[in-house]
């Protein structure tokens, strides 16, 4: 993310129960980028999970990425996207650290 400012690193954690609503990270008038990072060292399919990115409708999954061990999803932070939270068989907390960013050029009026 070369021509990016970071503006924000957060840390989550997630249990059973508690999906994220679908958002955006950046307007259309602030474009940039999110990374999010999955921080667990063993993440097994079953337990769910997924990043889940929608249509610009919010209507329908697009596509999604499961929390495996040190992978980093990259995207634009316009796109609407949520964040499943883990099946009620994991025992263990969903953890990512997301950098959120804005395009080096852009100028806040």
């Amino acid at each position: 993310m070369k021509n990016s400012r970071l503006i924000g690193v957060y840390a989550n954690g997630q249990t059973a129960g508690q999906d994220s609503p679908i958002h955006r990270d950046n307007l259309p008038s602030e474009p940039g980028h999110t990374a999010v990072l999955f921080c667990n060292d063993y993440w097994a399919t079953t337990w769910g999970g997924e990043l889940l990115f929608c249509n610009d409708a919010k209507n329908d999954v697009i596509a999604a990425a499961l929390p495996k061990p040190g992978r980093i999803a990259i995207f634009n932070g316009e796109m609407p996207h949520r964040a499943k939270s883990p099946s009620i068989d994991c025992d263990r907390l969903r953890m990512t650290i997301a950098f959120k960013t804005i395009n080096k050029d852009f100028k806040y009026d």
